[in-house]
């Protein structure tokens, strides 16, 4: 009887440790390369050779922020918690400004809380950010995940806004899902402005297609007209962390959150293509979108300034 009870008792430990290893361990880790997938070189070669027409600042405005496992975030990344952070990023010129991602509304950040004493909901933030977007000549998306899209998707002037969505196809198909009943006409009739090359939007300023997390992801580069360098990755990582330990969120995540999932294979090979372009150009400040704690070094830094422009 015991020795049934052992061996019971150490199959059910051999199941709970699979299921273990395979939720929170597995299928995580970035392949040993992914050459050709990302060129900076590439992306400069499209740079005007006139520096004097690049942007002069990038500023980041934090709509919400929440807090959750780092487990999450990161496979294996147990022991510390990831804050993560719910924005948009503006692109500054002496003349104009260009907008990418919508962020979150204030039910969609209430509804994703993850952290009692961790979440936080800015409403004015939010709309300074429906201002701002109106005033842009041109707003861009990283990606069509609901903490992306808000502002676009339930933006209180969508007939204003629509002339200045600079969108690709799979992001405009999938904007009526996050819209409070049916989207505005003028949203919904929009054209693609992206057609899945690698292009300059404005001066500086190159969307790069990597779809994987959704169809429609991409990748923003950006050339300050001081020299400084840029890249805005979206949800490729959610944490610089998952980036420099080639590790990607864990099968659990995506059960639990993605729907349709994300193409892991995909993202695991933008991870080292990511981790080499980092190696290979020290200067390069790469910015998952919801890293908190890796946005708020670089505005210590200087190289990122918060909060919007004034004159937005």
């Amino acid at each position: 009887m015991l020795r049934t009870i052992l061996i019971a008792a150490a199959g059910l430990a051999a199941v709970l440790a699979s299921a273990f290893w395979w939720l929170l361990l597995a299928d995580s880790r970035a392949p040993a390369e992914a050459q050709g997938l990302l060129s900076l070189e590439d992306w400069r070669a499209q740079l005007p050779a006139d520096p004097s027409g690049l942007p002069t600042e990038i500023r980041v405005l934090e709509i919400g922020r929440d807090r959750a496992p780092g487990f999450a975030a990161r496979a294996g990344g147990f022991g510390a918690d990831w804050n993560t952070t719910y924005n948009s990023v503006q692109i500054v010129w002496p003349d104009r400004t260009l907008i990418v991602d919508g962020a979150i509304d204030a039910e969609t950040a209430a509804g994703m809380k993850q952290s009692e004493t961790g979440w936080a909901f800015d409403p004015a933030a939010y709309k300074t950010l429906t201002a701002a977007m109106l005033a842009a000549d041109q707003v861009l998306l990283t990606h069509e995940h609901l903490d992306h899209v808000m502002a676009i998707a339930r933006h209180p002037d969508p007939e204003g806004l629509a002339p200045r969505l600079v969108l690709n196809a799979p992001q405009i198909a999938a904007m009526p899902l996050f819209a409070r009943g049916t989207l505005d006409p003028a949203i919904a009739s929009i054209a693609p402005r992206l057609d899945g090359s690698v292009q300059q939007v404005a001066p500086g300023v190159i969307v790069i297609p990597a779809p994987g997390h959704t169809p429609g992801s991409q990748l923003v580069y950006i050339r300050l007209r001081d020299g400084g360098e840029f890249l805005l990755i979206g949800d490729v990582a959610w944490s610089l962390g998952a980036i420099e330990t080639l590790t990607t969120r864990p099968v659990l995540t995506q059960y639990i959150i993605f729907d349709p999932d994300e193409d892991r294979t995909a993202v695991k090979a933008q991870l080292r293509a990511l981790y080499d372009l980092m190696q290979a150009n020290p200067d390069l400040a790469v910015i998952p979108a919801h890293d908190g704690d890796h946005i708020k070094a670089l505005i210590a830094e200087g190289r990122l300034t918060e909060g919007f422009s004034p004159a937005s």
